[in-house]
């Protein structure tokens, strides 16, 4: 996935004056989903978080009118994954902004000020999801209210049953179009490529 990025982030700095194409698409076995663009991501993923800063923003803000963007989490990757998920599911419940917070919170402990309470052997149960939660301004009580909302148990629910399907097949950050159409992160060369691919697929 290193390379992958390196791609992309190598794309942007060329011009956008020469003719788009799309990206390289792979059907997958998941349910179609119309007008619908996905986002497979983890707090503990480095390419994740420099797509979450780079990428993400203007994939979303090119959105053709009508789709949606969803964000999946995957509690499968890293010490701490299921807890930072159930964080960021209720979050959600509360504002995009709250979710926000407690998001790039818990990817800038992960990897810009790499503690060592929140990865590998030296993690602390609930640390990272401490983390978060301060970033967000939710208390403990906050936080498992909204964590009991159907609106959260449902997103977790279904984060479960399509996140590690999507994550095998090629990594993460994944991009699906339309359920069942991922497209292939390292045939992406521009944000407009991948606009254009995203448009393709819809």
């Amino acid at each position: 996935m290193k390379k992958n990025f390196s791609t992309l982030a190598t794309a942007l700095l060329i011009s956008f004056s020469v003719s788009v194409s799309a990206a390289d698409v792979i059907k997958i076995d998941t349910p179609a989903l119309d007008n619908t663009v996905q986002k497979v991501y983890s707090v503990y993923c480095p390419f994740c978080y420099k797509y979450e800063k780079a990428v993400t923003p203007n994939l979303i803000k090119n959105l053709p009118a009508g789709a949606t963007f969803q964000a999946i989490c995957l509690e499968n990757k890293g010490e701490l994954g299921v807890e930072s998920c159930e964080v960021l599911a209720a979050a959600a419940t509360i504002s995009h902004k709250t979710y926000k917070q407690a998001k790039l919170a818990m990817y800038a402990a992960v990897h810009d000020q790499k503690l060592k309470n929140v990865k590998g052997s030296t993690a602390v149960k609930g640390e990272l999801a401490a983390i978060g939660l301060k970033a967000a301004g939710m208390s403990q009580a906050d936080f498992k209210a909204a964590l009991t909302t159907p609106e959260a148990q449902e997103k977790l629910a279904y984060d479960r049953t399509i996140a590690l399907t999507i994550a095998k097949i090629k990594g993460i950050p994944a991009i699906v179009v339309g359920g069942n159409k991922m497209i292939d992160t390292s045939t992406i060369t521009s944000l407009a490529n991948l606009d254009e691919t995203i448009k393709n697929n819809l």
